[in-house]
């Protein structure tokens, strides 16, 4: 039988089982995880529905820009907050170039405003402008209710 009295064999043999034991605790804890990794998202965060009927008509120097409130399931959508409208305006003389990406400005914010009765039946909104000679419009609109945004509306592209 063998025995050993040696007392720093010991104390060595207990400091080396907490150091390995510290280790195999604290890779446990970085290599184990929650889920995949990414940015946090706040819950039920659906998009609104996007506009999809922007429309124009021109009247002397004046722009009129119409469309419909999005519904949801014959519904009007809830929480319903406005409209941004964005704008591109360049000079028709400068060359066209399909693959530059469309450079937009906000132009304004329109709020709905939401009757007492606390229901909207059939919203049309509308945004007038005047124009200048010899610029390209682009417009589009996007739509926003509690705070998130629709994707953007179809565009109205004409040369005034």
């Amino acid at each position: 039988m063998f025995i050993i009295n040696n007392k720093r064999f010991y104390e060595s043999f207990g400091k080396g089982l907490i150091v390995q034991f510290s280790i195999l605790i604290t890779f446990s804890l970085l290599l184990s995880g929650c889920g995949r990794k990414a940015p946090p998202v706040a819950p039920r965060q659906v998009k609104p529905p996007a506009v999809n009927d922007l429309s124009a008509s021109i009247d002397g120097d004046m722009l009129k820009l119409t469309w419909t409130i999005p519904r949801e399931k014959e519904k009007v959508t809830s929480g319903l907050s406005g409209f941004i409208v964005y704008r591109s305006k360049r000079l028709s003389s400068e060359s066209d170039c399909k693959s530059c990406p469309v450079l937009f400005k906000r132009v304004t914010d329109i709020p709905i405003e939401v009757p007492s009765s606390g229901y909207i039946k059939r919203g049309t909104m509308i945004y007038v402008e005047t124009m200048e000679k010899g610029y390209r419009y682009i417009y589009k609109v996007t739509f926003y209710a509690e705070g998130i945004i629709s994707s953007d509306s179809n565009y109205v592209d004409f040369i005034y």
